[in-house]
């Protein structure tokens, strides 16, 4: 892949996977709001990693590794389920690095 526009295969997944928890967040924002905010950082998201934006590459490790994070101090039993879920879209992230720092041609 060369060309830096081009969305890396492995990133699709990460990509599908924001989308359908944008989907679960929705559902679940009427009954929690703040649900809501975590909606639109998911699309946020979806559209920084479809341009491979440094930002969104950055910020998708942050908002993945803060999830579990925050919920391990609330000792809940969705704990394991959301780190789980939360890695189907740091792993694709983390093996696409490198597609984040290449230099586009000129």
């Amino acid at each position: 892949m060369s060309d830096k526009s081009r969305v890396p295969n492995v990133l699709w997944i990460a990509i599908i996977s924001l989308a359908v928890f944008s989907v679960f967040h929705f559902i679940i924002g009427f009954s929690k709001p703040i649900q809501f905010f975590a909606l639109a950082i998911n699309i946020v998201l979806i559209f920084g990693l479809l341009r491979v934006s440094k930002w969104a590459y950055f910020l998708s490790i942050l908002t993945s590794l803060l999830g579990p994070f925050i919920l391990s101090f609330e000792r809940t039993i969705y704990f394991y389920l959301i780190l789980l879920l939360n890695c189907t879209v740091l792993i694709p992230v983390l093996i696409s690095t490198k597609y984040f720092f290449t230099k586009s041609p000129k």
